[in-house]
């Protein structure tokens, strides 16, 4: 009501206004035509009305100002019940933070604190009073008090009237508690009666099926079937099962928190299942929340997808703006199905062959794996008779001896450019081959893959969030050992016989020999296989090793970093170089292979300075997965070769930071 009454008194006196200026404007016009008592007569009445609503205007204003006087005064009994009236937790504070006055819903709320003249932050520990004296009047923040969830209000008086002798303004801040426990239990009841999604699949099931007979098939199957059903009861599951190899299964979200608590031990149970038949069981598990039942059915498929693009064995959580993951302890296995190989090959061949022209580019500082795969593949774009191109990005000192001597073959002339280049060739019917990451970020040229309107992306690396997308053709393969190897699997399919050549059948094998430490790791079936048939395509092994090669300079430095190494964890060991030389990539990993040669050390990790920031190579014999614990540090790779850079730090506070990474891995395994 006081509103609308200050609401009609402002429209009456802007009438008033208005009248007076048109009675003083027809008094000037009386005056001019020579009606002289008429314009006196007019001129007085618009003196005598403007002068009253100047005077009912400023007693308005006066009053208005002894209102907020007596709300200001701390003596005021009448303003003081009115506020002491508020149903809700209320206080007034000095502009140093101090409390004066409070009402008694907020004295009891801290019963046990002393309240008068104590500081606000004293009080409430989550409030910073600097940051209500930087807002303007306003300021607000949610709070807890006493396990109630309460939104904090300030509002900042600054009042001209109660001015102290100096002249400055005296400043009241107003405090007010508003519990908002209801709203935020009712929210937290909503969102863990949300229905979340799982998606189960069984890894290498085909595989593992022909591996045993008819009896332990059933076996298999029934003892999974059993886990899953146990692992979905803990949290009052629906199971389905959509197919014999994949489960679906529904339950509210309050239960996710108990399946992370207990870091999603279904994993341990079904790899003990593999053990007691001796075989490699093993489930990945997408889970999608946060969403309606549509979203999270799509957040479970693609949290799958990443899973299985991982190596499997782990479980993926998926909303709408991240990835989660928890697992993966278990060693990649690779799949003896050679199905979609061959499905790949055939349409790679196709696409080449209604191509003006093939890119192949892999990621910065390309080393033999990159870099062989592409000199194999291109052969089999020169047998269709199609012009390929490789890029090379001048930063690749591990490859520096392989690329000088393939550019001195005349048939190799050209084919190497730069991603400049690259851009001036391409046309709609260019392909560009991704090889060796699907990363876009770790490309030479990541321009060249927004615009290819044909792209086709071949790796082996475990897949991370950071994805190309999107692509024609994707051959990936965490379980190979390298790209070479699929590369060369594709080569073998695609029949091109006796054309490649002893030296590209050479690239290719280097890249496998490096990714595989001399085949002691990652090795399978299908990776001495692809040596094989490159034997037989005239691989000369004996002409690699000068590849290998190192000056005396290069081995102190690999052997001056070897010395810094320390123990991070049991089998873990870190080392530091503080020296920038050229080739410094190329020594530290070296040198974090040369450390899983000492002792028992499993895992490694050399930490050495860039030209932007600091860089880690880590290394694993396979039991310890060095990709998980360089995500921690924003980089990725595969779970026995990974790397990280880390910018705005210094070298030691990264090996801190690897320390840590190392804990936290460890902290987080599921056994």
């Amino acid at each position: 009501m006081k509103k609308y009454y200050g609401h009609v008194i402002k429209n009456y006196a802007k009438a008033a206004y208005i009248s007076a200026v048109l009675m003083f404007v027809f008094a000037v016009l009386f005056y001019i035509t020579g009606n002289k008592l008429p314009a006196a007569a007019e001129g007085t009445a618009a003196i005598v009305i403007f002068a009253a609503v100047m005077f009912m205007d400023r007693k308005r204003r006066d009053d208005i100002r002894n209102y907020l006087s007596m709300i200001t005064k701390n003596s005021g009994a009448v303003s003081g019940s009115i506020i002491s009236g508020i149903p809700i937790p209320a206080a007034v504070a000095h502009i140093d933070g101090s409390l004066y006055w409070y009402n008694d819903k907020f004295s009891d709320l801290f019963a046990k604190i002393k309240l008068t003249d104590n500081k606000i932050e004293n009080v409430i520990s989550d409030i910073k009073w600097g940051e209500i004296l930087k807002s303007s009047e306003h300021y607000e923040k949610k709070i807890h008090v006493n396990d109630k969830s309460f939104m904090f209000a300030a509002n900042i008086v600054r009042n001209k009237i109660s001015a102290s002798a100096d002249g400055e303004d005296k400043v009241s801040v107003y405090i007010y508690l508003i519990d908002r426990t209801n709203e935020v239990e009712l929210k937290k009841m909503y969102t863990n009666e949300k229905t979340d999604i799982a998606i189960i699949n069984i890894d290498n099931y085909d595989d593992i099926l022909q591996r045993v007979n008819d009896n332990e098939q059933q076996q298999i199957i029934t003892q999974v079937r059993r886990c899953v059903n146990e692992w979905a009861q803990e949290g009052n599951a629906i199971v389905k099962a959509t197919d014999r190899d994949r489960y679906y299964v529904f339950f509210e979200h309050g239960y996710l928190t108990k399946y992370i608590d207990r870091k999603f031990d279904i994993l341990y149970k079904i790899r003990k299942v593999g053990e007691d038949i001796k075989q490699p069981v093993s489930i990945s598990i997408g889970i999608g929340v946060g969403g309606n039942l549509s979203e999270n059915d799509s957040y479970a498929r693609s949290a799958l997808d990443m899973a299985l693009g991982r190596g499997g064995d782990q479980v993926s959580i998926k909303d709408d703006t991240q990835y989660k993951f928890y697992g993966s302890k278990a060693r990649d296995y690779e799949r003896s199905t050679r199905v979609k190989t061959r499905a790949f090959a055939y349409a790679l061949k196709d696409f080449i062959s209604k191509s003006d022209g093939v890119i192949f580019i892999g990621h910065s500082g390309a080393d033999y794996d990159s870099m062989g795969a592409a000199v194999g593949l291109q052969r089999a774009v020169r047998a269709l008779n199609v012009k390929p191109y490789i890029i090379y990005d001048n930063n690749s000192p591990a490859i520096e001896k392989l690329y000088n001597e393939l550019r001195c073959e005349n048939e190799y002339k050209g084919m190497f450019i730069n991603g400049d280049e690259a851009l001036e060739i391409l046309t709609a019917d260019t392909l560009v081959v991704v090889l060796d990451t699907h990363r876009p970020s770790m490309l030479p040229c990541p321009s060249l893959v927004e615009k290819a309107a044909k792209l086709i992306l071949i790796d082996h690396h475990r897949r991370s969030t950071d994805f190309i997308n999107p692509c024609s053709l994707i051959y990936h393969e965490p379980y190979a050992s390298s790209t070479c190897e699929m590369a060369t699997e594709l080569l073998e399919y695609m029949n091109l016989g006796s054309s490649i050549t002893p030296v590209e059948a050479e690239c290719l094998y280097t890249g496998i020999l490096m990714d595989t430490k001399n085949f002691m790791v990652k090795t399978g079936v299908r990776t001495f296989e692809a040596a094989s048939y490159l034997k037989r395509l005239g691989l000369n092994t004996a002409n690699i090793k000068h590849l290998f090669n190192v000056n005396k300079e290069e081995y102190d430095q690999r052997a001056d970093i070897v010395r810094t190494a320390q123990t991070a964890a049991p089998h873990i060991t870190v080392a530091r170089c503080y020296k920038k030389f050229p080739n410094i990539k190329v020594v530290a990993s070296q040198a974090a292979d040369e450390l899983l040669n000492i002792g028992d050390t499993h895992a490694s990790a050399v930490v050495y300075p860039m030209d932007n920031g600091v860089g880690i190579s880590a290394r694993s014999l396979g039991d310890i997965n060095v990709q998980l614990i360089m995500e921690y540090l924003g980089g990725g790779g595969h779970s026995t070769v990974a790397g990280a850079q880390v910018t705005g730090k210094s070298v030691d506070m990264v090996v801190d930071d690897v320390i840590n990474a190392v804990k936290e891995y460890l902290k987080n395994s599921t056994e």
